[in-house]
């Protein structure tokens, strides 16, 4: 178990959330229960869900990911479906949301904390977003890309859309080899003045290139209380700065623990997504690689992943991987989505997309699941390290 983790009790499975009071929206939650219910108990869902310190106050473990309109309306996602689901993830004790920078998902995210009245203990986590390089002026620095007017515009908009008082999570854009130069203190001293002004409760860093040589000193800054970092199974560049996370009990953000959908198993070649999907820039090649994975983790799970049988190569995979298999005494996982989230679970916040209804129970229930076995995990990081 992570040093940060906890446990505390969450709502039984059966009871609608507090803020669904009429008979149409108990009857929605119920449908839910009834629809997901299978996933929670595969995972034994004991009703209480893990927790991580996140700068003055306690989250879930388990948050919401890239909570944008626009990337959710791509996939097929209308936005009244959205919304539902981030209601029933407040009502479930889901305590964290990484909400995108545009005016409508910021409006969206406040009005559902405002009508749970949870603004005490959910935490909307909103982004500076670095300003656009010109053509003409390419690899500006500090200053130009991320200006102090600039985020004070920012954060007063945010404020603006979400309609709070402060914003609980204000997460800047930063790029590690900042931290030595010139513009570095005046950064922090406009970060400062937005935390001593009462607009911004705490800050934290989108870190975006976690190899750097520079990233884990960032996590070395008092000033910060998280970093955001791309983390799954399939992607650990971010192991280091995660490790140095750790030492000073910084919270991590883990975004896309799921690999944008792939991991949940049902990509690989001729898979048909939506026309304005962002995922349709994945070619055969990778769809290939995908479903080789899922093959090769498919004797680590209890449901053989659709995507493990998608392609030749995906079959032949899987076939040495059961006749290579050790003897199992128990299988810890249903499948291969709950193995990959508890995977970034036991290291992080996880952040996966809560978008439709559906994901919600799966989430919380691996949220609520023990840490998976040392030599589980192992084996995980073998099959995508490509040892033997």
């Amino acid at each position: 178990m992570a040093p940060q983790d906890q446990i505390v009790p969450s709502r039984d499975l059966t009871s609608a959330p507090a803020r669904s009071k009429t008979p149409a929206a108990t009857a929605g939650i119920h449908e839910l229960v009834a629809a997901v219910r299978p996933a929670a108990e595969q995972v034994g869902y004991h009703r209480a869900v893990r927790t991580r310190r996140l700068g003055p106050t306690t989250v879930s473990a388990l948050g919401g990911g890239d909570l944008c309109l626009a990337t959710s309306a791509g996939r097929g996602v209308p936005a009244r479906e959205v919304e539902h689901a981030l209601h029933e993830a407040i009502g479930f004790g889901v305590s964290l949301f990484d909400v995108a920078a545009d005016a409508d998902s910021q409006k969206l995210a406040g009005q559902a904390v405002r009508a749970a009245r949870a603004r005490d203990r959910v935490v909307l986590a909103t982004r500076v977003p670095l300003l656009d390089e010109r053509p003409d002026a390419p690899g500006r620095g500090l200053r130009e890309r991320l200006s102090m007017p600039y985020i004070q515009h920012r954060v007063e908009a945010a404020l603006r859309a979400t309609r709070l008082d402060a914003l609980p999570l204000a997460q800047l854009a930063l790029r590690p080899a900042w931290r030595g130069t010139a513009a570095w203190p005046e950064l922090v001293g406009t970060c400062a003045r937005l935390v001593g002004e009462g607009k911004v409760v705490a800050w934290g860093a989108v870190i975006d290139e976690p190899e750097h040589e520079a990233a884990p000193a960032l996590v070395a800054e008092p000033w910060l209380a998280a970093v955001s970092v791309v983390y799954c199974v399939c992607d650990r560049r971010a192991q280091p700065v995660i490790d140095a996370a750790a030492g000073r009990e910084l919270a991590v953000l883990a975004r896309r623990p799921l690999a944008g959908g792939t991991l949940a198993g049902g990509f690989g070649p001729g898979v048909r997504l939506p026309p304005r999907d962002d995922r349709n820039d994945l070619d055969a090649a990778t769809l290939e690689r995908i479903a080789v994975a899922m093959a090769r983790l498919s004797t680590l799970v209890e449901h053989e992943p659709p995507a493990a049988r998608s392609c030749e190569p995906a079959l032949e995979a899987a076939e040495r991987a059961r006749r290579d298999a050790p003897r199992r005494d128990a299988i810890a996982c249903a499948d291969v989505a709950e193995l990959a989230l508890r995977y970034v679970l036991d290291r992080a916040i996880a952040l996966p997309r809560l978008h439709r209804r559906a994901h919600l129970l799966p989430g919380v229930a691996a949220a609520a699941a023990p840490p998976l076995p040392a030599d589980l995990a192992a084996e995980i990081e073998q099959i995508f390290d490509g040892s033997p």
